[in-house]
């Protein structure tokens, strides 16, 4: 009963307060000491595919996503998912557009080149298209440069042209020259979430 209530609460709240709440309650968020990948330390740690562990959850987090692309009224033709946390976030746009009406390709980048089968997907898997306008979503970003190695994939491989970065959280740590480089290549960055709204939040409901 209280995880019905639970779901009922969050289908009645603004779509960007119900992915908030739904980050914390599945520890997608948490904070304290944690090393990251590049070894530095942080005081909070993200990751989106824990909200997603089920199809109910899944469905949440994505319906974020496309709510955030129709406020915005962001216009592309494909969905670019960056390896490997974009990857079911692109498949799950993409599905949700169509009940808008949007029928949007998608696609996403490997990590390693593949070197057998079908060579013509050797680094970007999907049907992109020259003159396509690509939105390039992720569950983070921190200084946007993979972001920006992703683009320069992306034009290596057809004439393209940016629509965007979308992201469900903005760790809030692009420095000046960061922002530039992805000024330089056309890349406006839209976030439903930053971390000062997250640990505002925590603030708010245990008070520390």
């Amino acid at each position: 009963m209280e995880e019905r209530e639970k779901r009922e609460n969050r289908i009645q709240m603004d779509y960007r307060r119900r992915l908030m709440r739904h980050l914390l309650e599945s520890g997608a968020v948490r904070f304290g000491r944690f090393k990251l990948k590049s070894g530095r330390i942080s005081e909070y740690f993200i990751n989106v595919a824990a909200a997603m562990k089920t199809g109910e959850d899944a469905s949440l987090v994505a319906d974020a996503y496309v709510r955030h692309i129709l406020e915005t009224g962001v216009d592309f033709d494909f969905v670019h998912g960056v390896a490997y946390k974009g990857i079911p976030i692109a498949a799950l746009i993409s599905s949700k557009l169509c009940e808008h009406g949007f029928n949007k390709r998608w696609g996403y980048d490997r990590k390693d080149m593949k070197a057998y089968g079908d060579t013509s997907e050797m680094r970007i898997v999907g049907d992109l298209r020259d003159g396509d306008r690509v939105l390039i979503v992720d569950d983070v970003i921190t200084t946007g440069r993979t972001k920006v190695d992703v683009w320069r994939l992306l034009l290596s491989c057809r004439n393209v042209r940016p629509a965007g970065v979308l992201v469900a959280v903005d760790r809030e740590e692009m420095s000046d020259e960061d922002r530039a480089l992805l000024d330089e290549h056309g890349l406006n960055v839209f976030t439903i979430l930053k971390i000062s709204d997250l640990k505002r939040e925590r603030e708010k409901e245990h008070g520390f």
